[in-house]
């Protein structure tokens, strides 16, 4: 196992030259080859250099509209100098080239798994503008074709003239122009295949055989898709006065000593902080007739968190022993938690509290094993790279604010990105780090690859990738096919000895339909890198914010 106390660079060189001579073999984390790799190639030697993963995942915007003139990239099809694809605008009775957009502020697409479907159109890659104004008309994306929706700013592209710092970093280090989103959907089944593989629904906690896919409902995290507030719980929650919960009474014939004893009830077991289980209890211990509690046990069902029983990427971390952590930046979600609204009210988020952002605390194993210290606050991040103590696996995501989605500017989540990037090169750790950028989905803008189709989940549409390393090869345009699955692929070739998300090897046998890190279409990260050559100075780049 590494030893992460040693931090003098000649002494750590001086241990492991002992340790590889007297052994006879570079020993990483764990005790013993894990199983199921006893059959794979063995990994490139050079990817022991990286000792630090860190993901970064912003959201929602395509590659095209980022890098869409990118030089060399597969970008924006053009014909002497200008765009020669024209993407229908159905309300119009007209069709959009893209365009340059100088805008800091967008508005996107919806994002759901069905517009994701409708963009895509079969391949003809032609539902954008269609998709937005549907949503403008609060029409349904399977829905006929709308008239009068407004036309959105879904085929707009930005360049280096907006994106400064991410077209630096894309000449400076590596551009991946063949990375797609890991499932056709939006952000909670995004979030949940950059953690785990798979995005599914569990009927029995603790049990992954009970778990089933779900690509566009998973199991969400409370008050999703109804409100709480609507039921007999939460209208009465700030008072028996309140006008909302006297019509709530009257409606089923509640006497006033029943009232008051459910307000008893309501406040003291099942507020906004207590647990479906804790409500559940008190509402089958109280002498209330049946048909009020069965009406008061529908309601507290919403307090219920999901149940993420499936086998996660921690897991297989914790039992080799590699440090991790999930790093939240305590703010606003960043999107709506119905995907297929374009305007909502902000959502607090927080390391503490579970969420579609911060999924790990719904995973059975996170919190079996006792890791839920590991789910921390963006400024750790920042004084474990000041220190040099990142932990071998980082994931980094951002508050609503810095995210990029719109309506986020673009610039503030660019100088939040800049921020990051800069504490990194400015660590100790700078020399044995791969930070991997990207964005958790297209956000409905335009992009003109198809999607390759692995399984029935995805992949999604293309996204902006870029890795940022010491070791990754400079000026490169990767042109592999990847996802976000190539980010556990590498982590667990360069921390599990090539162990996978496997039911078949990973002792916790799930359903999912496949092992996603192992498909022939993935490409493999290491491409991205040339452990050989003089690892690369720290560029710090200006406009940054740290937080």
């Amino acid at each position: 196992m590494r030893a992460w106390a040693v931090r003098h660079p000649a002494l750590a060189t001086l241990c492991m030259a002992a340790v590889v001579a007297l052994v006879g073999v570079a020993v990483r984390f764990g005790d013993s080859q894990s199983s199921g790799s006893a059959d794979r190639p063995a990994a490139d030697a050079g990817i022991s250099k990286i000792q630090h993963v860190i993901v970064i995942m912003q959201e929602n915007r395509s590659f095209d509209s980022y890098f869409g003139t990118f030089p060399g990239a597969d970008g924006i099809p053009m014909q002497n100098g200008s765009p020669a694809v024209c993407v229908p605008d159905p309300a119009h009775g007209s069709c959009v080239k893209p365009y340059y957009d100088p805008s800091d502020r967008n508005s996107g697409g919806p994002h759901s798994q069905n517009n994701a479907k409708a963009d895509i159109d079969g391949g003809k890659m032609d539902g954008f503008i269609a998709q937005a104004e549907k949503a403008s008309s609060n029409c349904a994306p399977n829905a006929p074709a709308c008239a009068g929706g407004n036309q959105s700013d879904v085929m707009g592209y930005h360049d280096a003239r907006d994106l400064p710092n991410y077209w630096a970093y894309a000449k400076d280090f590596t551009l991946q122009d063949h990375m797609f989103e890991p499932n056709s959907s939006w952000s909670l089944p995004a979030h949940l295949y950059m953690v785990s593989e798979w995005s599914a629904k569990c009927s029995r906690a603790g049990d992954p055989q009970s778990c089933v896919n779900a690509l566009q409902n998973p199991a969400n995290p409370p008050d999703f898709t109804t409100s709480i507030q609507s039921t007999l719980i939460g209208k009465c929650r700030a008072g028996l006065q309140t006008k909302a919960c006297q019509d709530a009474l009257s409606a089923i014939g509640i006497t006033p000593d029943l009232a008051a004893q459910l307000h008893t009830l309501i406040t003291q077991n099942c507020a906004a902080s207590d647990s479906y289980a804790s409500c559940q209890a008190a509402i089958d211990k109280a002498s209330l007739p049946e048909a009020l509690k069965q009406r008061l046990l529908a309601a507290a069902n919403l307090l219920a968190p999901p149940d993420y029983a499936w086998t996660d990427l921690t897991y297989l971390l914790h039992k080799q022993n590699v440090p991790w952590a999930y790093y939240v930046f305590n703010g606003t979600e960043p999107d709506c938690q119905n995907d297929e609204a374009m305007t909502c009210a902000p959502v607090a988020q927080n390391a503490k509290t579970p969420g579609i952002w911060n999924p790990l605390p719904y995973f059975d194993t996170v919190k079996q094993d006792g890791q839920l210290g590991n789910i921390q606050s963006l400024s750790n991040f920042y004084d474990a790279a000041k220190k040099g103590t990142l932990p071998a696996v980082s994931w980094i995501d951002p508050t609503g604010a810095v995210s990029e989605h719109p309506p986020a500017l673009i610039s503030t989540g660019q100088a939040y990105v800049t921020g990051l990037i800069n504490a990194v090169m400015a660590s100790p750790d700078w020399g044995s780090t791969a930070i991997f950028l990207s964005w958790d989905d297209w956000g409905g803008f335009y992009d003109h690859v198809v999607p390759p189709t692995v399984d029935e989940n995805g992949y999604g549409l293309r996204v902006p990738g870029i890795v940022i390393s010491p070791y990754a090869k400079q000026g490169n345009i990767d042109h592999q096919v990847l996802s976000h699955d190539a980010y556990a692929k590498f982590i667990e070739d360069d921390f599990l000895h090539g162990q996978r998300l496997d039911p078949a090897t990973d002792g916790r046998p799930d359903p999912r339909p496949d092992v996603r890190e192992d498909n022939p279409l993935l490409g493999d990260l290491v491409n991205d890198f040339d452990f050989n050559q003089p690892p690369i100075k720290p560029i710090i780049l200006p406009g940054a914010a740290t937080y």
